[in-house]
Parts: structure tokens; C-alpha cells; sequence
């Protein structure tokens, strides 16, 4: 018989004997406050409520003894313990000689203290089982639910975290061994217990002071406190028997009934496996009190749809310091839903979103739970504009901490034993979008309506020169020279600091000429487009000459050119590309009609109309277009990402030719209002990109608040 077996048989044969032997009912007041008890964790839904309950008093009373001989063993000064001591008065005592919460009289004590201490000498014995035991943190978790129906747990939205899970998250969110971390809603302890065990690893001394819980029941108070001491932890926790929405940290308005006299500091660490519990699970009453206090800190409306855990992530913000990490472990469906969308909105505004998480729901986390879980990894803004990069991860097996925290940190993409690795740049993340289609690599083809970009374009290279300070001339060196315009063709010659969607010949080509930049490419091609080989103008010949003596008819590239100076032959593309970015790849409409250097690829485009290159500009530089592409392509360290010309001639794009005039033409006035902002100090170039994407998002998945692709459900 496995100890966590006699452990439950103790708890079973005690209980037993105590629901023989007590009349709830001869104290009405008693019976009132027992049955709100039972009511607010979910009893009133399981076969046995009456047996559960007893069963419950009996596991707190063996964490409390428990308790109370680790810190007798730690030297503090309590008598010992047996099965004819006035426990209580012990218990008393100990909440006076610890300041620990957990010893504080509950509903539960309430229930046993009546029968007699002749029932506890079988909890005495097995109180053993729990100390200096490797798995007995686990264990309290395993015991609790054990003895809890899954219908109890499940109407609470109360579901242990695995210790594999609790080490990893703990162990990304704190950084210093002197952090203060708060677990809002701390269960059994096992998150608690991990982040006490991360700061002893961490640079600095930690201590148990520095511990801060919240939970709204009694029981976890005592859990938590029981796996804490369990791991030798000196001196005593902070933790908080209220209702973690109520509760309030530093620098915000007291409740008058706060029933703790601490006020939790701002926090270096939270993580938290908060409740599951859904919108309907909530009474009206506290799902409106709930509401409107996240609402009032997050500055937004809240869908009454939220679960629970969309509160928690609003509320918990509340306490973290700048630059404070938060880890929390919850259902995925807050990144695809509707009613997700304002979390996702208050995310981006309150923190750097390192990473998202998305575990295959066949990896062991929630036994007997249908969910595929989510952990989200959040620092606390420092600066108002994030450059954080967003690493969205689906694991289909767990690989272990280490591969994981390499994602994380940007170390490795695409591709993985485990699963898919994409980074994004945070910038670039819409609310609106359905944020698993970041962690599906093949989600893009179930867009409907989209085709390969190849079908309407042909996709080419710059032109590669072999020498570009000879190629690329000044209005200065022309001059100079003397050269004939019939022998240039304008030039595109640098893409940094190019802000522009479009290029404009007055705005932009005439202003590099003016500016002294290399605006002129020698082209020696004739009105026919053939080379000119025979030389009759003694300004080009003597250009020419000079190129053979510094070297340009020697590089590789003119030594396998007839003749040397003629480099490869170009139009002037209809769209320019920047084929290497950490930001995203930007679409530029060449009005300008300049041609291009191989560093930016050419996309040439024959039988639209302005609006319709328009429209399909509005498309390729949508949020959305740029998550594709950089999925299509590559990324290189840190987040630096490349697309090739055949990956960019596979990219899904919207045919213009497919649009009805009035989609054609609404994508067009945004694409030109994202082109006059970017040139208008006074216009806010992010506004309207954001509005230019949600047009996109409205052509693509007509009638839908959010790309609704089919791969997995939405509420």
C-alpha cells in the first residue's frame, strides 16, 4: 500500500467516524455557515456533500498538525502534540508564536472540534507520511483531489498544476533571490512552493516574508502553507484567505472589509494557475462586482463571456512592478475567441509579450480536463512602445524546461522535434487576429479565396552590379562626367530609412538627387532593349575606360557579362520589396519608376489598374500578409527575418482580379491614407495601419470580428 493511499485511508476512516457521530443540524447558525462553506466550493454539486465536507475537515486537520511539527522541528516554541492535547489551544498558540495564517481558526476545525481527540491519534501517525518526503508538495494536491469529485473542482475551475510545470514557469518568472511573488489563487501550494525553490537558485538571499498568497478559501491557505514548510522554509508566508478580484496592493483603495491587515507590496514575480471557472459558473451578482473592477483597471469594456482567468490577468497586472515577470498557465482559447479579443488588446498595452506556450492536449498537465493549455510569459512595460518579440510555441510533446526557455529567449525557430517555433514581432500583433494561426505553420492554406503570389506576378532579384560605386552614380558624377541621361536610368540605391509605402518621383527620387545620393545607375541598354556594344560617345567611352582601370570589368559578375558594363536588364518593377527585416517586410508602390539593387526584390505586375495594385498593396503590407510571409521565409538569430524570391513567388496574396469594386476600391483609400500618413508628421502612421489591417481582416473573413481559419473551435 503506496503512503499516499494510508494517507487517504486515514483521512476516509476518520471522517467516517466524525459524520457518525456530529449533529450539524443542533446548531443552526453552525449549519448555515457550514452549508454558504460548502456552497462557495462547489460540494452542493457531488453525490455525497455531507461525507466530502468531513472528509475535508480531516485533511485540514492533518496539514495543521502537520504544520505545527515542522515548526516546532524549525525551533519555534510549541509543545508537542498527542492524541489527548487540547489541540485548539495548540493550534492558538501557534498562530500567535508564527504569524501564519493557515493556523487561524476555519469552518472546518469548527466540524471536528466537537467530537473529541481520540480521533486524531490515526492523523497523528500519518502526518509522518507528509515530512521528508521527496513528492509530499505533489502529494498535498494529489490527496486534495483525491478527495474532491472532479464536478466540485470543475465548478470552481480548480485544477492542480503539475510540479514539472510550476518549476517552469517559476523558474522563468523569478529573477532575484529577494523578489516578492505573489500566487493569486494558491491552491495547494505547488506554484508557491516552485517560486520559493527559484528564488533559493537565484542571485541573493531569500526568505519566506517575501511569499505572497491569495485565495478565497481557507483550505488553500492551510494547503499552501503545509507545501511551503515542507520545503524548509524559515519564518512565515503572507497569505491572504479573500477574494483575489477584492484584494488590493499598494497605492489602491482599501476595502473597508479587507480581511487582512497586510496590504501586499508591488511584486517582482506572479505566477498564477488561476481559476477556469466559466462566465456562466459565476452568479450575476459577482460576475457584474468582478467586471467592473477589471474594467475600471484595464480602461476597457470586458465581454460578460470572460472566464475567469481573463480577470485574474487584469487584476494581477495590478500588482506587478515595472519590469516585473508574470507566468500564468491557462486555457488556450483566449488567443482565437471573440470575447478575447480585450485581453489580447490589454496584453499588448501593459506588457512585453515574451512568449505563448500552446501544449497538445495529450501532454499529462490537467488529468481528465478537455483543454489545450496556454502559457503566457509577460514582463510588465518599462517603455510605452514595445520592441519585445513574441515567440509563439506549439509543443505536441514536452521537451523539457530547457529547449523551452531557448524558444523563449528567440534562440531557435521553425521546425522542432516537439513541435513549431514562430517569433513575431509584438508590434505587429493584432487583437483582432486569431493568434493560433501564429503557432500553426500550415494554417495559412486554409484561407480561403487566397492564391500563390506566382499566379499574378512575376518575381525577380534587384539588379546585381558587381561593383556599386561604379554602377551607382550622383547628379554630382554625372555632371562630371558629362554622361548622357540615354545611358542612366533612376535608381533606388538604399532601402535604410526609407519610410514610405509609396516612392514619388518629385518627393523622393529628385529629392536623393538633390540630397547628393547615388540616385543614377548606368544602363547601357538601347530604345529596343538591346546592349549597346558599339560606343560612339566619347563622354560613355571615357567612363567606361575608367571603369576598366579601378577594377569594375574585373569583378565576377562583369567577367560573365558581354560586355562587361551592361548589367541585368529591368523595368521598373510595379512593387519593391524589402526582403530582410525584424519589423516586417514592407511592399512599396514604385511610382517613382526607379529600378532597384538586389536589395529588395522586384515584383513586376501587368493588367491592373492603379487601384486594383493598390489594393493588393493594402493586402501585402497588412499585419496579416507579414505573419504568412514570415512564416514562408526565414529567421535568422534574434528575430532577423529574410524571404527569398521562390518563397516570396509561394506567398498567398489576394487577386485584385477576384475583388468586387467596392473591396478593391476601400483597400485602395487605405493603402493611399497609410502612404499620405507616412509622409505627414502630424498623422499617426500606427492608426491608420491598424485600420488598413482590419479592412484586410473584413475582406478576407467577411462578417467576422477575427480570422476565423478552420483548425480549431471558437466559442
Amino acid at each position: 500500500m503506496s503512503k499516499e493511499t494510508t494517507l487517504i485511508s486515514a483521512i476516509r476512516d476518520v471522517a467516517e467516524n466524525i459524520d457518525k457521530n456530529i449533529d450539524v443540524n443542533s446548531d443552526p447558525q453552525f449549519s448555515h455557515k457550514l452549508s454558504e462553506w460548502m456552497e462557495s466550493h462547489g460540494l452542493t454539486r457531488v453525490t455525497d456533500p455531507e461525507g466530502t465536507v468531513c472528509q475535508l475537515a480531516c485533511f485540514n486537520c492533518l496539514l495543521k498538525i502537520t504544520l505545527y511539527k515542522l515548526y516546532r522541528d524549525a525551533g519555534k516554541d510549541l509543545q508537542p502534540l498527542s492524541s489527548n492535547t487540547d489541540l485548539y489551544s495548540c493550534l492558538t498558540h501557534a498562530h500567535a508564536e508564527t504569524q501564519d495564517q493557515a493556523f487561524k481558526e476555519n469552518v472546518l476545525d469548527c466540524l471536528i472540534e466537537p467530537v473529541g481527540e481520540s480521533v486524531f491519534a490515526p492523523l497523528l501517525e500519518a502526518r509522518h507520511h507528509l515530512i521528508n518526503r521527496e513528492a509530499s508538495i505533489d502529494e498535498v494536491g494529489r490527496i486534495f483531489e483525491s478527495l474532491v469529485p472532479q464536478e466540485a473542482r470543475r465548478r470552481l475551475g480548480q485544477f492542480r498544476t503539475p510540479m514539472y510545470i510550476a518549476e517552469f514557469m517559476a523558474d522563468w518568472a523569478v529573477q532575484r533571490g529577494g523578489d516578492q511573488v505573489l500566487d493569486p489563487g494558491i491552491g495547494a501550494g505547488v506554484l508557491t512552493a516552485a517560486m520559493y525553490d527559484a528564488k533559493h537558485t537565484a542571485e541573493g538571499d531569500a526568505h519566506v516574508d517575501e511569499m505572497w498568497g491569495v485565495d478565497l478559501s481557507e483550505l488553500a491557505t492551510v494547503m499552501s502553507s503545509t507545501a511551503l514548510k515542507l520545503t524548509n522554509g524559515e519564518g512565515s508566508p503572507n497569505f491572504i484567505q479573500d477574494d483575489f478580484m477584492e484584494t488590493s496592493t499598494e497605492g489602491q483603495p482599501q476595502r473597508p472589509d479587507q480581511q487582512n491587515p497586510h496590504v501586499p507590496p508591488k511584486m517582482d514575480a506572479v505566477v498564477s494557475n488561476p481559476p477556469y471557472s466559466r462566465s456562466h459558473e459565476l452568479s450575476r451578482e459577482k460576475k457584474n462586482r468582478i467586471n467592473r473592477i477589471a474594467e475600471d483597471e484595464a480602461g476597457m469594456e470586458i465581454s460578460q463571456k470572460a472566464p475567469m482567468y481573463h480577470y485574474f490577468f487584469v487584476h494581477a497586472a495590478q500588482f506587478l512592478n515595472a519590469g516585473g515577470r508574470m507566468a500564468f498557465i491557462t486555457p488556450a482559447r483566449f488567443l482565437e475567441t471573440n470575447y478575447g479579443i480585450t485581453l489580447r488588446t490589454f496584453l499588448l498595452d501593459h506588457f512585453d509579450i515574451h512568449g505563448m506556450i500552446l501544449l497538445d492536449g495529450d501532454i499529462p498537465v490537467f488529468e481528465n480536463v478537455d483543454t489545450d493549455p496556454c502559457i503566457t510569459f509577460l514582463e510588465k512595460n518599462v517603455d510605452e512602445e514595445s520592441n519585445c518579440a513574441t515567440t509563439f510555441v506549439r509543443a505536441d510533446k514536452w521537451p523539457g524546461a530547457e529547449p523551452l526557455f531557448e524558444a523563449v529567449g528567440g534562440d531557435v525557430q521553425g521546425k522542432m522535434s516537439y513541435g513549431f517555433v514562430n517569433q513575431v514581432a509584438q508590434r505587429e500583433l493584432m487583437p483582432e487576429f486569431n493568434w493560433t494561426e501564429y503557432i500553426d505553420p500550415e494554417s495559412v492554406d486554409a484561407i480561403p479565396g487566397l492564391k500563390p503570389f506566382r499566379e499574378i506576378a512575376d518575381i525577380k532579384r534587384g539588379i546585381a552590379t558587381g561593383k556599386n560605386d561604379y554602377f551607382c552614380l550622383t547628379q554630382a558624377e554625372v555632371d562630371e562626367w558629362g554622361l548622357n541621361e540615354e545611358y542612366l536610368v533612376p535608381l533606388i540605391r538604399r532601402t535604410k530609412g526609407v519610410s514610405d509605402y509609396d516612392l514619388r518621383e518629385h518627393e523622393n527620387w529628385k529629392q536623393w538627387l538633390r540630397d547628393g545620393d547615388e540616385a543614377w545607375l548606368l544602363y547601357c541598354y538601347d530604345e529596343d532593349g538591346e546592349p549597346i556594344t558599339d560606343i560612339d560617345d566619347p563622354e560613355l567611352q571615357a567612363y567606361l575606360e575608367h571603369g576598366e582601370e579601378n577594377g569594375a570589368a574585373n569583378s565576377y559578375l562583369a567577367q560573365n557579362r558581354t560586355p562587361w558594363y551592361v548589367v541585368d536588364q529591368r523595368d521598373a518593377a510595379s512593387i519593391l520589396v524589402t526582403y530582410m527585416s525584424k519589423d516586417g517586410f514592407q511592399f512599396i508602390h514604385n511610382k517613382a519608376g526607379v529600378v532597384s539593387l538586389n536589395n529588395l526584390h522586384n515584383v513586376f505586375l501587368d493588367g491592373y489598374e492603379d487601384t486594383e495594385v493598390e489594393a493588393l498593396l493594402a493586402y501585402l503590407n497588412s499585419s496579416v500578409a507579414n505573419a504568412i510571409a514570415k512564416r514562408s521565409g526565414r529567421t535568422y538569430s534574434r528575430g532577423l527575418h529574410k524571404i527569398e524570391p521562390n518563397e516570396l513567388k509561394d506567398l498567398p496574396i489576394v487577386d485584385p482580379d477576384d475583388l468586387s469594386t467596392g473591396e478593391a476600391t476601400a483597400l485602395s483609400r487605405k493603402f493611399r491614407e497609410v502612404c499620405e500618413a507616412s509622409r505627414d508628421n502630424d498623422r499617426n502612421v500606427d492608426a491608420e495601419m491598424q485600420e488598413l489591417d482590419e479592412k484586410v481582416i473584413e475582406v478576407i473573413s467577411p462578417g467576422q470580428q477575427t480570422l476565423d481559419l478552420p483548425r480549431r473551435g471558437t466559442d
